[in-house]
């Protein structure tokens, strides 16, 4: 410790503070929640918070994330839709029976499968809106360039949002299990999951890159965006490895049930999602997240690695074929931070003895 660079750090930063509710620049520490939900602060903050929620841009596509998640869960396990497939399908079990009964043996991805036109509609209107989600997500990185890289995994997943509008539209032609239509559905459905899993891996490289990290943001759980990140990519591969099923075994089509628990956990994706919203927007300042009663995150500053935010210029895609040139690192010392409230009369050398 003793190379150690030692230095005073006074209560400003570097930045503009042009807000100082935001969690960046916060100058007002709290000592508890009870403190923190004070009338006064409750006045001050809340509209605020409201004119940042309604500037939001990913607020919007997030709120309609929810009521489509929402919506699959309540297909997977509604009652009543499940008894009103099985009152449709009581002609065509019946007819089948009938038809068994009076030729050869049936081949079992001749059989029929259960087709709900109610269902049916609903998962078309569903594949709209996520078309609908896909391009508002787009919108809210307008301030970036179409050709920026961050821009990869949206562009997918308007492709995927595509190919799941596609397969909804065949789903009224599936007859049996093994039938043409059904197959298509099976294979469209397979490159919509391996694209939206690429799609996830890529949001989680450009949440890397555009994340500002402070206390309570990052690789946390107390920060929603990591357990959405996590639900995200269960989703994906769970999505993918129960297409992968149904083209290796697609006569277990119905009895296959594995696409439940890839819904559960879009569901949580989508609400710790909002959750995120709220908190960027400054609606969880009551919270101690990570800890933080006491201290001002505006008052401290955290000499460490330096993560690229999204403030930084761009990275186009034509930037991956430029030749870089060689940059020497230069050897330096670590920082060590040190609060402004170090008595006067130590010294340099006391100092690093102290620590």
């Amino acid at each position: 410790m003793a190379n150690c660079t030692m230095r005073r750090v006074f209560n400003t930063r570097n930045e503009v503070v042009i807000d100082r509710t935001s969690s960046f620049y916060e100058l007002e520490p709290f000592d508890s929640i009870v403190q923190a939900l004070k009338w006064r602060q409750i006045r001050k903050r809340v509209p605020l918070c409201i004119k940042k929620t309604l500037c939001n841009p990913f607020m919007l596509p997030n709120l309609i994330y929810v009521g489509y998640a929402a919506t699959l869960l309540f297909i997977d396990f509604s009652a009543s839709l499940n008894a009103l497939l099985n009152d449709n399908n009581t002609t065509v079990q019946s007819t089948y029976a009938f038809h068994r009964s009076n030729t050869t043996l049936v081949s079992v991805l001749d059989r029929p499968i259960q087709n709900n036109p109610y269902i049916n509609r609903i998962y078309f209107v569903l594949a709209i809106v996520n078309i609908i989600m896909a391009i508002l997500l787009c919108w809210a990185w307008r301030g970036r360039s179409v050709f920026d890289i961050v821009m990869i995994p949206e562009y997918l997943n308007i492709i995927q949002a595509i190919l799941y509008l596609w397969s909804a539209m065949w789903y009224p032609k599936q007859d049996t299990l093994g039938g043409y239509f059904t197959m298509a559905v099976h294979k469209i459905e397979l490159v919509a999951s391996v694209i939206g899993l690429f799609a996830a891996i890529g949001w989680i490289v450009s949440w890397f890159v555009t994340y500002t990290r402070i206390f309570g943001r990052g690789y946390t759980l107390d920060d929603p965006d990591m357990i959405a990140t996590v639900a995200m990519i269960a989703n994906a591969i769970i999505y993918l490895v129960y297409n992968i099923q149904l083209m290796v075994s697609p006569e277990h089509y119905e009895s296959n049930t594995l696409y439940k628990s890839g819904d559960i956990c879009d569901f949580i994706e989508a609400c710790f999602c909002v959750f995120a919203c709220l908190r960027d927007d400054d609606w969880f300042w009551f919270l101690p997240i990570a800890g933080q009663y006491g201290i001002a995150l505006g008052r401290v500053q955290v000499e460490a690695k330096t993560f690229p935010q999204f403030g930084k210029n761009p990275i186009l895609l034509t930037d991956a074929c430029r030749r870089r040139a060689k940059v020497k690192r230069k050897q330096r010392n670590d920082v060590l931070t040190v609060p402004i409230f170090v008595p006067h009369r130590l010294n340099k050398r006391s100092i690093s003895t102290t620590i």
